[in-house]
């Protein structure tokens, strides 16, 4: 299923970037130029592809919200499919939604409508932060958030297995080791919200760390490549398990913070909408200029 998703937002990218090949010219165009625009008929707001894709694009925001608060939140959803795929298809409709709105507004803001998208856009933006978030609580595969207990079990069986099968290899155990610790104490050092700059920065650099522990395990240690995967594969889950432990208080925190902030806006986006809505439909403003 997640496969599915991803194969469905590489083909809704492909579909956007030939749309765009095609209108993007239009969307460029000064206000004041679009209704001698060969497509602005068919583009602008109320045009039979414009309002087509407002509909359809809205409806994929509503769409994603109510499936995922269903699958959370009503008892019988509770047990169907893990909560990271219908987190994953929650994102992707979520984005798409906003993207084809955007192109129904022709890039052209005003009234309710305005209000309503840039709350839109903002439940999506903070919907980015909450995945990022989200992905730092640790779960079993199904989704289920494991305890404190149940992360330090984990962290203590990765070290245990990096000592029982490398114990052989001091080179490759003592690098490992600092890596971690490093991992950890950098983001320590921060203070108040620097904490969290630090966290996006140790995902950021990470792959870069990672490559550069692969060049010493094998310059130093002496490893094999295949060992060398083995040893990054443990040390993954060390550095996670570590990080988790340190900062799951913090992660806590922000995520309760950003649930209530994501919650208003997502109030605000959907009676704004109705509102517009409403007056479309009220004063007859679909197919007008």
């Amino acid at each position: 299923m997640d496969r599915l998703v991803i194969l469905l937002a590489i083909l809704t990218t492909a579909a956007c970037v030939a749309f765009l090949s095609k209108a993007g010219q239009y969307y460029l165009l000064p206000l004041w130029e679009r209704p001698d625009a060969p497509l602005h008929k068919a583009l602008r707001p109320s045009g039979s592809i414009g309002h087509l894709i407002g509909i359809v694009g809205t409806a994929m925001v509503v769409i994603g919200v109510l499936l995922y608060s269903t699958r959370k939140r009503v008892r019988p959803m509770q047990g169907r499919g893990p909560m990271r795929t219908w987190l994953n298809v929650h994102i992707y409709l979520c984005l798409v939604g906003p993207t084809l709105v955007t192109f129904h507004t022709a890039l052209k803001f005003g009234g309710f409508a305005a209000y309503s998208y840039w709350s839109m856009m903002i439940v999506a933006g903070s919907g980015i932060i909450g995945r990022w978030i989200y992905q730092q609580f640790p779960r079993e595969m199904k989704g289920r958030e494991l305890s404190l207990q149940e992360v330090q079990q984990e962290q203590e069986l990765a070290h245990q297995i990096l000592q029982q099968r490398y114990a052989g290899a001091p080179g490759a155990l003592k690098a490992v080791e600092t890596f971690t610790a490093q991992s950890v104490a950098r983001i320590k050092s921060a203070r108040g919200l620097f904490v969290l700059v630090w966290l996006i920065a140790d995902d950021l650099a990470r792959p870069f760390r990672f490559a550069g522990l692969k060049r010493r395990l094998r310059r130093q240690a002496g490893l094999p490549p295949l060992e060398v995967a083995a040893v990054l594969g443990l040390v993954r889950n060390q550095v996670t398990s570590a990080r988790r432990l340190a900062f799951l208080g913090l992660f806590k925190r922000l995520f309760l913070y950003w649930h209530v902030t994501h919650l208003v806006f997502f109030v605000a986006m959907m009676v704004m909408l109705v509102m517009h809505v409403g007056a479309v439909l009220f004063f007859g403003a679909v197919g007008t200029g």
